[in-house]
């Protein structure tokens, strides 16, 4: 097999949980494009018909949205059901659904942080666990889950956002050990600051703006498609080498 047919996901099919925006939208295009069929699960479903059906018009692959949310156990049943019955089988996962309320610890409620809890972490859980079964059975998959820069350092205001995503990280890698004998590889994906909708906004005001590009030595912003091809390699079979690993993606902001 020639290298470049190594990255190609022909025949694969994916499931990108909060798929229908930011990151996980940019994945799922990019999954699309490497040749997988894609099942984009979301709460939005105008965000999520409207981005499958670019994506058969664009790519010419198999792609669909499936309602759910990831904090329920019983919608993470049936996308994933729901996924197998049209593709006959997963391939891959990537668990992009993710939120941040930005608030000092002792201000954050009981409530937001269950919701952040339950769909960072839980959320993640639950995916892999529901769709690992699956794999088990196969004997073949490909995981990627994301976690943060903040997996690693943090900021004011994000300490449960923080902790939910260090904890994917170590979700991640006991993952990895566990089910390396399926032929299955974990991996997280832990991103820096990119130009997604919701960091637009913040974005415009020029102080947050200068306090991110002070914290990173490439001097800019990521841009949502680079993101892309990163997850096409951890997706594909050209690595199968790599499983536990926590790649960042970060412009260079943990290493200062």
């Amino acid at each position: 097999m020639r290298i470049l047919q190594k990255f190609s996901l022909k025949g694969k099919s994916a499931l990108i949980t909060g798929g229908t925006k930011g990151l996980g939208k940019e994945i799922a295009k990019s999954l699309a494009d490497s040749g997988a069929d894609v099942s984009i699960v979301g709460r939005d479903r105008k965000a999520g018909e409207r981005l499958a059906k670019e994506i058969i018009e664009k790519t010419g692959q198999k792609a669909i949205f499936i309602k759910g949310d990831v904090r329920s156990r019983k919608d993470t049943k049936n996308f994933v059901k729901e996924t197998i019955e049209k593709f006959g089988k997963i391939d891959i996962l990537v668990t992009s659904a993710g939120i941040n309320i930005r608030k000092n610890a002792e201000q954050v409620t009981e409530e937001e942080y269950k919701e952040i809890f339950d769909t960072n972490f839980f959320g993640t859980w639950v995916a892999c666990i529901e769709t690992g079964k699956h794999m088990i059975e196969r004997r073949y998959g490909r995981i990627i889950t994301i976690g943060s820069i903040l997996s690693f350092v943090t900021l004011p205001g994000r300490s449960i956002y923080a902790s939910t995503k260090a904890a994917v990280i170590q979700l991640t890698k006991t993952l990895a050990v566990e089910w390396a004998k399926y032929n299955i590889t974990v991996n997280c994906i832990c991103p820096g600051p990119f130009n997604t909708d919701i960091n637009k906004e913040i974005f415009k005001n020029p102080e947050i703006k200068n306090y991110f590009l002070e914290r990173l030595p490439i001097g800019r912003i990521g841009e949502p498609e680079e993101i892309g091809p990163l997850a096409v390699f951890l997706a594909s079979d050209a690595c199968p080498f790599i499983t536990g690993s926590i790649i960042l993606i970060d412009g260079g902001w943990t290493c200062l």
